[in-house]
């Protein structure tokens, strides 16, 4: 029995080969640029769709709403990797579209002219 509990240690001793170089794992840095194509991000379905939700909200909450959808347009810019210049751009137009459609709306009691 000794001997049977020496044969089993003795194969779980540690090996006395050369222990195995480390492996080198390395996360390559964003290198691509992305580059969006203006009013493509978001465009005319996207814009019609949010302002016939805002124009259902009294004014506060369509302004925090604008401001919401906004800061999300942002983030997920940031999250593409998007230059900060062409995110900001991108979110300035869209805002503006979004806004001139929203007065327009408002102007002509439904946009229907």
């Amino acid at each position: 029995m000794k001997q049977r509990f020496s044969a089993i240690a003795a194969s779980h001793r540690p090996s006395t080969a050369p222990p195995s170089p480390p492996l080198h794992v390395e996360i390559a840095p964003r290198r691509a640029k992305i580059l969006l194509l203006p009013g493509h991000f978001r465009g005319a379905a996207d814009v019609k769709r949010h302002v016939d939700f805002v124009l259902t909200l009294d004014a506060e909450r369509g302004e925090q709403h604008v401001q919401r959808n906004l800061r999300a347009l942002r983030r997920t810019l940031d999250e593409l990797a998007v230059e900060r210049a062409t995110a900001e751009r991108e979110v300035r137009r869209f805002e503006g579209t979004v806004r001139a459609e929203l007065w327009r709306r408002v102007l002509l009691q439904g946009g229907d002219q």
